[in-house]
């Protein structure tokens, strides 16, 4: 662990900014800050720390972790924000900058049938050549400069620029490659939140910079129902579903409510009945007598049938309700028929 706190020091000292070094400085040494804390420790306000920690933690060199607590005289809880350093992330971040680095720097060398192993030694010329394009100047001193006829030098062990700046890489890297090695022998132990906030140094601040103190709420406290800002809870406070199939006394009920509804939407009277009496049915009587002809004692005998209506049952019965009607009818229902006489 003292190693890999050794190694992220030497880096930040190496590659970054004076306040990016003194946050990394504070989180080693406090294990976990939360950010206001952070920010007394540096002297600067709550906006230009997150600025600050959000390059750290897109370069995997610190790790940001929010909760929430309740404050004292306080109803609802805020989040907080805390920084620590996961050393594991860390590590692996600083191992890809280093083969990243060092795989741009090969991409930039050149090959060595390309190098320029001759250069002219006259001043003002100190032209250079490959191998490939001296071969057609020739001399009995040896191969000739193309451009001034001078005699050109074989330089010895020279190296190209390329070769150069990544032999200047390794030696500047060589800190942290070695120190690399030394940990892949060890293991670094998990960092977690948890495990920081066992760990955790707590901050002195001066009387005139105290706050509040504040406690974490536990997660399960969080899922209940809370009512909207401005608006009274005025709903019911449970509900109890009873589902049954056999329940005489709610089908009673709901026969009677269906009972009352069709009384409150039926149609009034004075629709449903019309106010012209009904007349019923008149009884009927019928009489026949005959009534002989004292004239002609020829002819039949003529059947007279007398009928009588009587009056409707919404008349007041009395005499002059009472019709009375006559007809003639015959014996017989054919045409008399009349013989010749010879």
């Amino acid at each position: 662990m003292e190693v890999a706190q050794t190694l992220v020091r030497a880096v930040m000292r190496a590659f970054y900014t004076t306040q990016e070094i003194l946050v990394i400085e504070a989180l080693v040494t406090h294990s976990v800050l939360r950010d206001d804390e952070l920010a007394y420790l540096m002297k600067m306000n709550l906006k230009d720390m997150h600025r600050l920690c959000a390059t750290l933690r897109d370069a995997r060199f610190l790790v940001v972790h929010t909760r929430p607590e309740m404050q004292e005289g306080k109803t609802r809880p805020i989040n907080r924000t805390y920084y620590y350093i996961d050393y594991r992330q860390t590590i692996d971040a600083i191992k890809w900058r280093v083969y990243k680095s060092d795989k741009d720097m090969q991409g930039s060398v050149q090959p060595q049938d390309e190098s320029k192993e001759y250069s002219c030694p006259r001043p003002g010329c100190h032209a250079q050549w490959t191998q490939l394009e001296v071969l057609d100047s020739v001399s009995p001193a040896g191969f000739t400069c193309q451009r001034c006829g001078a005699v050109l030098e074989l330089s010895k062990e020279k190296e190209a620029p390329g070769h150069q700046q990544l032999s200047r890489m390794n030696n500047q890297f060589k800190f942290m490659t070695d120190m690399l090695q030394e940990i892949d022998r060890s293991v670094v132990p998990e960092c977690s939140f948890d495990k920081a906030m066992l760990a955790h140094r707590p901050v002195v601040r001066a009387p005139t910079h105290e706050v509040l103190a504040s406690v974490p709420v536990e997660p399960g406290s969080l899922n209940k129902p809370s009512a909207v800002k401005g608006l009274a809870n005025v709903g019911p406070k449970t509900m109890h579903v009873t589902i049954s199939d056999d329940n005489e006394q709610e089908r009673l009920e709901e026969r009677k409510r269906k009972e009352r509804l069709l009384k409150e939407n039926a149609l009034p009277s004075w629709i449903t009945e019309s106010s012209v009496p009904t007349i019923t049915s008149i009884p009927q009587t019928t009489q026949s007598f005959e009534m002989p002809d004292a004239d002609d004692d020829m002819l039949p005998a003529k059947r007279v049938k007398l009928e009588t209506k009587g009056a409707p049952t919404s008349a007041p019965a009395d005499d002059k309700g009472t019709a009375m009607s006559f007809k003639m009818e015959d014996d017989d229902e054919d045409d008399l028929e009349f013989e010749d006489v010879v």
